[in-house]
Order: structure tokens, then C-alpha cells, then sequence
């Protein structure tokens, strides 16, 4: 064999073992795969790991899409109130039809305080800004938001929006602040008793002014914005202890309010006579209290003639019973004399007594609504006859049978002050409220039935006509402008009802005219009674009432008192009266969202 031929034989015989060994490998690995596949299809474990690639997709689609739909909610809820506090705050200072530029940047800066351009990654947003309808302010915008893993599917963005209104209801406003001044007023909260008739440091009286202050000084912007549409706010004070002082101001609207003559538990003296001598002893000198008088003169036949006159005198004694009075000049501010005081004069302080009560049906029980003989608890009922009209509080006509002194349980409160226009007089507002002082008990009923009366628009201080342009009417109108009156109580005592049968309260000395309890001795659940049918008859006329118990129990009363029950509150302390006040203010001044 030759050399060539000997390596050509060597060449074949080197790569014909290789191919033997790799086609032997191929074939073992497509043996293991069959077997692996065959396993795999006969075992059922294996039935998850399909399923799982299958569900893949749309398990990260709903991942995906509950991520972006909660990011998206936050932002839409963000924006919203963004939308809410821009309209508020861009209506506070809009004055007419046109948005003007102090008005747009107002809402833009609220609005974009809430929600900072792009926050939540939110693309660039516009605010539209209209006057839909007078009074109103319309903000709408819309922007968009990134998606995270939603972009697979290809959505990149999610829309957001926010349209909202926010509007004033222009309306007059009438509030009425019924203050509790009893002598408890000027302890510090916890104080006991009247704390000797004085104002101490902290009292809840100086608690109360401040309270009273706060309110008009939170009240400021509405009462502004009232007078700059031609509309009005006023105030009006009703204080009540165990007296009410509306004597006054019932006097101003009509005379005719009280009675011209009225009977008074007093006395007069026990006096006796001498008699005359002769038949024709009638001549009469002076104006003698006692004693005998002697008259002289000359006859026909010039002689002299001498008679004794019979003069009432003293006889040391007195008699205690009802004793009628003319009262027209101790109403008009006269000082009329007083048997029953050895003829010292009196003035008239402004209280005042009810007119004519049920007693028998008003007997402390469940009834919630005055029965219509019961003068006194109707707010609207005009004074026609006497029966329904007021009589002049009279304390030195009072005796008590075997008493040297006229009744010293006697207190007239502050005199009460019907609703007026404080705008531009903020000091007449302030100087009233720092006139007020604390004494006497405590007559719930009295303040609410007095509260209602001097606000309601269709009892003795109605306008007439009922619906006025006038901002000036001292009355009490429905409409003003066209515009209705939206009207409130706020009632705040510090203690619970406390009458008492040997005071003299507007029902006169219960001990002795026995008004209120026709002689039975649940007097104290008559007053209760009184006080809830005085409530229901104010918020029957649509006043809304807010009740305070300020440093005492807020009963279930008072609270049922309230025209709601988030309107009614106990406090305890002086800050929270404060707060409470300004809440009120707040509340009743408040813009609203229309939208």
C-alpha cells in the first residue's frame, strides 16, 4: 500500500467513529424526552404549571388595574375637595355677576393649595370659573394621571374631574340670644350660690360677654355681605332671671299692651272715722290724715257755729288683701304715691306680670302644646281685652300679711332689647353686652316664651305690611326685598329650673296668687311644662333654637329644646363657651356646596 493510500485509509477511519457516537446521543436525548413529556402528560400534578402561565395575563391585568384605580380614586377625591374649598373661598369674595380677578386668584390659590399641580404625577390642569345664577360660583377641571402596569395593556393615562358650586343663600337674618342672668351668673364655673351678688374674676357672666362678642365678631363678614346686597342682620337680647324686663319695649310699641287699672297683693291701713256734731256741719278744710278738724263760720243771724268733720285716721293697723291700682302714670314714668307705703313714691323697673294662665289644664303632665286659654304661652296673641294684656311688676304694692316691708324677693333683670341693625355699630353691640348683670333665679319658661315673641314675624311686633323694602323697620317683617328672614334662638342658661312660692315672679307670689299651681304643690313641674310648650310654640314658627347649658346639666328638656339634637350642648368651661359661640357664628354665617 503506498503512502497516500495508507493516509487516506488512517483519515477515514478517525471521523468515522465520531459519527457513530453523536447520532447514538441524539437518540438518547430524544428518548429522554419523550419519556419526560409522557410523564409529564400522564401526571396530574403537573396540571398547575398550564394553568398558571394561562391565568398570568389577566392576573397582572387585575394587579394592574386595582393599583391604578385606587391611585386614580385618591386623586379624583383629592381633586374634588380641592374643587369644594376653591368655590368656597373664591365665593366669599364675589360681589356681582362677573368673576373678577381677586375672585379667580382666591379659588385658584384654595384650589391649588388642596391639590399642587402635579401631584398623583397629574398632567396640567385649567380652572373654568362661572356665575351659573346669582350668588353662585362654579369651578370645573380635569386632569389626567399615569398608569404603572396597566400601560401593558395600553392604557397610559386615567381621567380625573371635578365640577362643584358653592353658594349663599342670601337671606335676612334675625337672631334672637336668650341669656340666663341669675345671680349664679357671676360665680366661676363651680362657683355655689350668687357669690354674694358680686362678679367674681372668671365668672361666667365675663364668660358669656366674651361669648356674645365672638359671635357678632365671627358673624362680621356675613352681617358685610348682607348689607352690600340691600339685605340686613340684627340682634335682638331677651335676659330673664325670675323676672323678664320687656316692659319697656312692650310700652314703645303700643300703650295699649297694658292694662290701665290692675289688683296687687298689698295692704292698706286699717283706718277709723270720728263723726260729725251736727247735720249741717258740711263744710271741709284740707287734706287731713287724722285727728278732728273744726270749722267756723258766721250764720245768717251773725252768731258763730262750731261742727266737728269726721276725718279718717290710723288706727295702727293694717289689712292685707288684693288692692286695685290705676297704673297708667306708674307705666308712663311717674312716681305715684303708695298708701301701703305711707305714700312713698315708686318707679316703674320694666318687669313685668303674665297675662292670663291655665292653671288647670298647664298641671305638669305630659301635654306638649299650650292649650289656647292659656294666654300668656301664645306668642302671636294680640292684647284685645285685659285678660290679654300685661300689667306692670309693682314690688312695693307687695306685702305679705303681717310684713312691715314690701316682698324683697323681687329681681328685675336687664332690661331686654328688641331686634336691631348692628352693621357699622359694633360698639352699641359691645356697650349693651358688658351692661348686663346677674341676679335673681331661674325661670326657663320666661325666656323662651319671651325669646319667641320678640321674634316672631306675625305676633305684637309684626310689620305691617308684612313684606317691606324698608332695611330701617324696627319691626319684624316676613320678606324684606323680596328675601326671606331666616331667624334663631340662641338659648344659654347655666342652671336648672328653679321657681319658688314666696318670690315675686310675672305670675306674681305663687304663695299668694296661686297662678301657676291653683294651690297644688308641683310647682316646679308646671314651670317644666311651661318651658317645653314654649319651645315646641317657637320652633313650630320656624325659628331655629340652639340651647346651651353652660357649667350645669343639659337636661333631656333642653335638649328636646333644640330644633336638632347636634344643637344642643353642655359645656364647662369658659373657652368651650366661647368656641361654642363661635361654631354657632360659623354655622350660621357659613357658605354652602350646592353642588
Amino acid at each position: 500500500m503506498s503512502l497516500e493510500a495508507g493516509l487516506a485509509a488512517h483519515r477515514v477511519s478517525r471521523h468515522a467513529k465520531p459519527t457513530r457516537s453523536i447520532r447514538v446521543t441524539m437518540r438518547a436525548r430524544e428518548n429522554i424526552m419523550a419519556t419526560f413529556l409522557g410523564r409529564l402528560r400522564r401526571d396530574r400534578r403537573g396540571n398547575t404549571l398550564a394553568i398558571m402561565a394561562a391565568a398570568m395575563i389577566p392576573l397582572i391585568a387585575m394587579i394592574g388595574s386595582g393599583i391604578d384605580m385606587t391611585r386614580a380614586y385618591m386623586a379624583q377625591n383629592r381633586f374634588r375637595q380641592a374643587c369644594d374649598a376653591g368655590s368656597l373661598a373664591g365665593r366669599r369674595l364675589l360681589s356681582g355677576l362677573t368673576v373678577t380677578q381677586n375672585v379667580r386668584d382666591e379659588a385658584t390659590k384654595y384650589f391649588t393649595f388642596n391639590f399642587p399641580q402635579g401631584q398623583f404625577q397629574s398632567a396640567a390642569y385649567t380652572l373654568a370659573m362661572s356665575i351659573p345664577t346669582a350668588g353662585t360660583l362654579r369651578i370645573a377641571s380635569e386632569t389626567t394621571i399615569p398608569t404603572t402596569l396597566m400601560k401593558i395593556f395600553g392604557f397610559n393615562t386615567l381621567p380625573i374631574s371635578a365640577t362643584c358650586s358653592a353658594t349663599q343663600d342670601f337671606v335676612n337674618t334675625d337672631l334672637m340670644l336668650v341669656f340666663d342672668l341669675s345671680g349664679s351668673m357671676n360665680c366661676a364655673p363651680g362657683g355655689v350660690g350668687d357669690c354674694g351678688g358680686v362678679n367674681q374674676p372668671n365668672s361666667k357672666l365675663d364668660a358669656l360677654k366674651a361669648a356674645a362678642k365672638a359671635l357678632y365678631a365671627t358673624l362680621e363678614p356675613a352681617q358685610d355681605q348682607l348689607y352690600a346686597n340691600n339685605l340686613r342682620m340684627r340682634y335682638g337680647f331677651v335676659n330673664y332671671s325670675s323676672g323678664v324686663n320687656v316692659g319697656e319695649a312692650l310700652y314703645q310699641k303700643n300703650s295699649s299692651n297694658f292694662v290701665t287699672r290692675s289688683s296687687y297683693q298689698s295692704r292698706i291701713p286699717a283706718l277709723d272715722d270720728n263723726s260729725k256734731t251736727r247735720a249741717w256741719c258740711d263744710a271741709k278744710l284740707g287734706n287731713f290724715t287724722e285727728g278732728y278738724v273744726y270749722n267756723f263760720w258766721t250764720g245768717r243771724n251773725e252768731y258763730y257755729r262750731n261742727c266737728r268733720y269726721p276725718v279718717d285716721y290710723n288706727t295702727g293697723t293694717w289689712l292685707y288683701r288684693e288692692i286695685e291700682h290705676d297704673v297708667t302714670s306708674y307705666l308712663a314714668g311717674g312716681t305715684p304715691f303708695l298708701l301701703s307705703r305711707n305714700r312713698a313714691s315708686t318707679r316703674w323697673a320694666g318687669c313685668i306680670e303674665e297675662r292670663l294662665t291655665d292653671s288647670a289644664i298647664i298641671d305638669g303632665g305630659a301635654a306638649t302644646t299650650a292649650p289656647t286659654s292659656a294666654y300668656d304661652l301664645d306668642i302671636d296673641l294680640p292684647p284685645n281685652d285685659d285678660s290679654k294684656r300685661w300689667r306692670p311688676a309693682w314690688p312695693d304694692t307687695y306685702f305679705e300679711p303681717n310684713s312691715l316691708r314690701p316682698t324683697s324677693s323681687f329681681y328685675c333683670p336687664t332690661a331686654a332689647r328688641r331686634l336691631r341693625n348692628y352693621y357699622g355699630d359694633k360698639s352699641g353691640f359691645e356697650n349693651y353686652v358688658d351692661s348686663l348683670d346677674a341676679i335673681g333665679g331661674t325661670y326657663h319658661d320666661l325666656g323662651m316664651i319671651w325669646g319667641a315673641r320678640f321674634i316672631s314675624p306675625t305676633g305684637i311686633f309684626a310689620a305691617s305690611p308684612s313684606e317691606t323694602n324698608d332695611l330701617t323697620t324696627p319691626d319684624n317683617p316676613v320678606k324684606i326685598r323680596g328675601f326671606g328672614v331666616k331667624k334663631y334662638i340662641i338659648f344659654m342658661t347655666d342652671g336648672e329650673m328653679k321657681p319658688e312660692y314666696f318670690l315675686y315672679s310675672p305670675y306674681g307670689v305663687e304663695s299668694l296668687d296661686q297662678r301657676v299651681t291653683a294651690g297644688a304643690s308641683n310647682l316646679l313641674d308646671r314651670h317644666l311644662q311651661r318651658f317645653r310648650m314654649a319651645c315646641n310654640a317657637a320652633k313650630a314658627k320656624g325659628i331655629d333654637v340652639w340651647v346651651i347649658a353652660f357649667a350645669t346639666t343639659l337636661t333631656t328638656d333642653m335638649q328636646n329644646c333644640a330644633s336638632k339634637p347636634e344643637q344642643a350642648a353642655g359645656l364647662s368651661t369658659n373657652a368651650a363657651l366661647i368656641a361654642k359661640f363661635q361654631e354657632i357664628g360659623s354655622k350660621i354665617g357659613s357658605l354652602r356646596l350646592s353642588q
